[in-house]
């Protein structure tokens, strides 16, 4: 009974054993493959050189300790430079007290020289006015030849003055200079330019006939304030000169080219100089004292041409073919013969009356063509160029600008002429 009983177990056991080992075995064939691990990006390695908490806190630590080291170093030196600064102001106050101790002690000296020497010289002062005094004495009921005579006053001093008359500048003034002589004021060296200059009157250039130009127009110029003499150097003290002189106009180039021949200048005082075309040359042959130009140098300033020629040549062509129209039409009324001896004649066998009015007509067309070509003889052509037009004034002469003392000026009359006597006189 018991080994069947033993028998029947083992079986059981053995079943179970084998049940276990196939669950197991299944269960690992079941189980999933593990996942691969996945990234969303490049993985980053820290950096090597970072600084730990521990590094900055030691890095700060020395950064401090240099600044507290550089706060001492500038400490000690303005220290040392403020003690300096107190010994150098102390020094240089002890100067200043020590020249302002030498400067008054030198004033105090100079006062009693400058003293010494006011009281010398009012003593010379007071010898001068009692010299003055006897001399007004020994000139009291003098007579100065023009009836005026000189009284003594209270005080030793005339109670009159002597005032030179309007009317006695012709005369030797009293106590006048010598004005016998000019003396030299300014000088235009030749050669100069005065740019700048202003034309005061028009350019009227006349065009040459037969190579001469009959009676050319007249023009002035003012003289500009930038005057070059040469090297740089410029002509000061002549602004406002004025020059006269003669256009000549170009057909051709349609320009008027002028001559100077004469220039005016005024000193302040209203003393006149005038210098002409015949003074400067001196016998040289060239009688201009300058020419002008553009602003540009060009020696020939451009204008508008200004003439009647279209209207003489149509005046003259209408004439032409009148006359001719008049003595065509006498010509019909007439026939041409020869005569025996071979001289030409003319026989009026038309109508009389036309024939009249036909030779009268032609008559008054050939002197009315004469008068036309008689008064175009007289004209000419011209070469037009505005006032205000801004030239340059170049000199070919050397111009010497002398003051005369006694020379004629703008006006000769004298203050107390217009004015009378001040109170002051």
């Amino acid at each position: 009974m018991i080994s069947t009983k033993t028998s029947r177990v083992l079986p059981i056991i053995g079943g179970l054993t084998l049940l276990v080992t196939l669950v197991v075995v299944m269960k690992s064939c079941s189980e999933d493959e593990p996942a691969v691990a996945t990234f969303n990006g490049v993985p980053i390695a820290p950096s090597p050189d970072a600084d730990s908490p521990a590094d900055t806190i030691k890095t700060l630590t020395a950064n401090v300790s240099e600044l507290i080291n550089e706060v001492e170093a500038l400490r000690r030196d303005n220290s040392t430079l403020r003690s300096e600064a107190n010994e150098r102001e102390e020094h240089i106050r002890d100067q200043v007290a020590r020249q302002l101790s030498e400067f008054d002690q030198n004033n105090e000296v100079d006062f009693h020289l400058r003293s010494s020497d006011l009281e010398a010289l009012q003593m010379q002062l007071d010898d001068l006015v009692a010299e003055f005094e006897t001399s007004l004495q020994s000139l009291e009921n003098v007579d100065f030849g023009s009836g005026i005579v000189v009284p003594q006053s209270t005080y030793g001093q005339p109670a009159y003055s002597w005032i030179r008359p309007v009317d006695g500048l012709s005369a030797d003034p009293i106590g006048s200079l010598d004005s016998t002589t000019a003396q030299p004021a300014l000088t235009v060296p030749r050669n100069a330019t005065l740019i700048d200059s202003t034309v005061m009157t028009a350019l009227v250039g006349r065009v040459p006939l037969d190579g001469h130009v009959r009676d050319p127009m007249p023009f002035k110029v003012l003289t500009g304030a930038e005057n070059l003499a040469a090297n740089g150097l410029k002509v000061d003290g002549i602004h406002g000169m004025v020059w006269s002189g003669f256009a000549f106009g170009d057909w051709t180039l349609s320009c008027v080219s002028g001559r100077l021949e004469s220039v005016t200048f005024v000193f302040e005082d209203g003393t006149i100089r005038t210098i002409a075309s015949t003074e400067a040359s001196q016998g040289s042959g060239q009688s201009q004292l300058g020419w002008i130009s553009d602003e540009y140098g060009v020696p020939c300033i451009a204008g508008e041409r200004k003439s009647n020629a279209a209207q003489y040549l149509n005046q003259q062509v209408g004439m032409s073919a009148a006359r001719a129209v008049a003595e065509a039409s006498a010509a019909v009324e007439t026939t041409n013969s020869l005569t025996l001896l071979g001289a030409g004649q003319s026989i009026v066998d038309g109508d009389i009356g036309k024939y009249i009015v036909g030779k009268t007509l032609a008559g008054a067309a050939n002197e009315t063509a004469s008068w036309l070509a008689e008064r175009a003889s007289q004209e000419y052509d011209a070469v037009f160029v505005p006032a205000g037009k801004k030239v340059a004034i170049h000199v070919d002469r050397q111009l010497e600008i002398d003051i005369e003392q006694e020379g004629r000026r703008l006006t000769h009359a004298e203050y107390d002429a217009f004015y009378g006597n001040s109170d002051f006189d």
